[in-house]
């Protein structure tokens, strides 16, 4: 199997995760531009969406190592099982936090309701 095989396999997933790394790429654009503003909420916010870009892209780097261990060895199932679970963990780690950075963005920027 040569590189365009390989390249050819990877298109399904950076295809689909194209529309997100767009969304999140707009978002930390937008954060960036108007931090100042923002305040503690563009840190916040810039953080998270960095975060999720730096998660897909592992997850797409994830998906790159998969197929080119299946192409150059044979791998067991056990060490294919293994290592994607490693990678899907560290990935939802990822996620995780940035969804939780972003909650804290929106939450700092609201007023605060009188009692």
């Amino acid at each position: 199997m040569d590189s365009s095989a390989l390249f050819a396999m990877l298109l399904g997933p950076v295809l689909y995760a194209t529309p997100h790394l767009l969304v999140c790429a707009v978002g930390l654009v937008l954060c960036l531009m108007r931090r100042p503003a923002l305040g503690a909420a563009g840190t916040y916010a810039c953080a998270g969406f960095g975060l999720f870009i730096f998660g897909s892209l592992l997850g797409l780097g994830g998906h790159a190592w998969l197929l080119w261990m299946r192409q150059n060895g044979d791998p067991s199932a056990a060490s294919i099982a293994m290592s994607m679970g490693m990678f899907s963990a560290f990935a939802t780690l990822l996620h995780t936090i940035a969804m939780g950075l972003l909650i804290a963005a929106i939450l700092v920027r609201r007023p605060a309701r009188a009692a």
